[in-house]
């Protein structure tokens, strides 16, 4: 039956991660690696059924540009490219990375619609890339999706830090006089109101489709069940990890990394 997986991690350096590795893995292709002068192979990877990356409505010319006429895994390599050019600390956050189970009881087509609807309200309406990919494993379809964590501009990106503005436009200040700030790509919080608008839209979909299913995201002591929850992790992630075991001696750090990430 359908279940509740929705997590986030950030693709960071500080891990030993890389947003061009991430999005190659994700998409089973093969990828210039600028940074390193060096290309990544992943095209021996199986099990992925559809890929999108997507711009927001008001994205900037540069960014049409570099992606038109080139093919999703193409767009990907340029756009995410750019972003590992534009951070220069050797800890730099680049992405925020999004693993979503997908329903068993609705069919491929029906799963793509859903990614697409949620992905339309929830991270483009925001001014997000949307970078996603779905993974047709055996018994657990789900996708990664990969945001921006910087607003797009037009000169490339702007600060990961925003102002917070009051009811009148203007900035929130402390007593001290200070400007209140916060992360544009999102708080703890809204995080969770991401993570609730998932369940929304699956929800939505799942009666679309006439089935009489319905998944609550919350924990099961908030939803005052005596449960432990526990951990989605695929036949093909464990499969993954150990490979990774196997093979980690030879491979960078990076490397490992991206090959450990779940499925």
């Amino acid at each position: 039956m359908a279940i509740a997986h929705f997590s986030a991690s950030i693709v960071s350096r500080g891990d030993g991660r890389s947003a061009v590795l991430s999005a190659a893995y994700r998409h089973c292709a093969k990828m210039e690696y600028e940074r390193e002068a060096r290309t990544i192979d992943y095209t021996r990877k199986q099990g992925l059924l559809q890929e999108e990356f997507v711009l927001p409505a008001d994205a900037p010319k540069w960014a049409r540009a570099m992606i038109a006429d080139r093919s999703v895994p193409g767009a990907v390599e340029a756009f995410w490219n750019k972003v590992e050019a534009f951070e220069k600390r050797s800890d730099a956050q680049l992405a925020r990375d999004l693993t979503i189970a997908l329903p068993l009881e609705l069919t491929p087509e029906q799963n793509v619609a859903l990614v697409r609807d949620f992905v339309e309200k929830h991270i483009l309406a925001k001014g997000m890339v949307a970078d996603w990919v779905y993974h047709d494993n055996p018994g657990n379809p789900h996708i990664h999706l990969m945001t921006t964590l910087r607003p797009l501009t037009e000169d490339g990106f702007g600060a990961k830090k925003v102002a917070v503005t009051g009811e009148d436009g203007q900035p929130l200040r402390t007593k001290s006089g200070k400007i209140v700030y916060e992360l544009w790509a999102g708080s703890t919080e809204d995080f969770n109101n991401l993570r609730d608008g998932w369940f929304e839209r699956q929800n939505h979909h799942l009666a679309l489709g006439g089935i009489d299913l319905r998944i609550d995201g919350r924990s099961y002591e908030k939803q005052g069940i005596a449960l432990e929850p526990t951990i989605h992790l695929g036949v093909g992630a464990k499969a993954i990890e150990r490979k990774a075991e196997i093979r980690g001696a030879s491979r960078t750090r990076a490397d490992r990394v991206e090959r450990a990430a779940p499925q």
